[in-house]
């Protein structure tokens, strides 16, 4: 009840941020259940592409605030909004910006053997969501395509 309260008492733009995320993390999410990677791999640019790692002409308030929002608003899903669909959702939302960002996918073993997966995004040199991928092995990268016109 007190996240309700809360959520009332914020300003209105950061209302329709917040709600903006959640609608694109369920959208990523559908995404995620219901189509073939190769079809959403379009959706997220041009694979083994990576965009500037600048801040020229960067909003990074903007940047951050995204990334906030996503962060927030992925722990008041009903559905598992983990790191790929957080992923997604960022890519979305900074493309709807029109500011150009790099997926990334990768892999690495875990205290135990097994092969976890992971993926993380950039605006610039922002890691919006997941991290700077650390001790990850890169599998796949996709930028936007807009960052790759001149």
């Amino acid at each position: 009840m007190r996240s309700i309260v809360k959520f009332i008492k914020l300003p209105f733009k950061t209302k329709l941020l917040l709600v903006e995320a959640y609608i694109f993390l369920g959208f990523s999410r559908f995404l995620i259940v219901t189509t073939p990677f190769k079809r959403i791999s379009k959706l997220l640019g041009s694979e083994y592409q990576e965009t500037a790692v600048s801040n020229d002409g960067i909003n990074l308030k903007q940047v951050r605030q995204v990334s906030r929002a996503i962060q927030i608003m992925s722990k008041y899903t009903f559905w598992e909004s983990k790191c790929l669909a957080q992923s997604y959702t960022a890519t979305f939302m900074l493309s709807r910006r029109k500011l150009q960002t790099t997926t990334y996918l990768g892999v690495a073993k875990d205290e135990t053997g097994n092969l976890i997966a992971h993926a993380w995004t950039r605006c610039g040199t922002v890691y919006v969501t997941g991290g700077n991928g650390g001790k990850f092995t890169v599998t796949g990268r996709f930028a936007t395509r807009d960052a790759l016109r001149g």
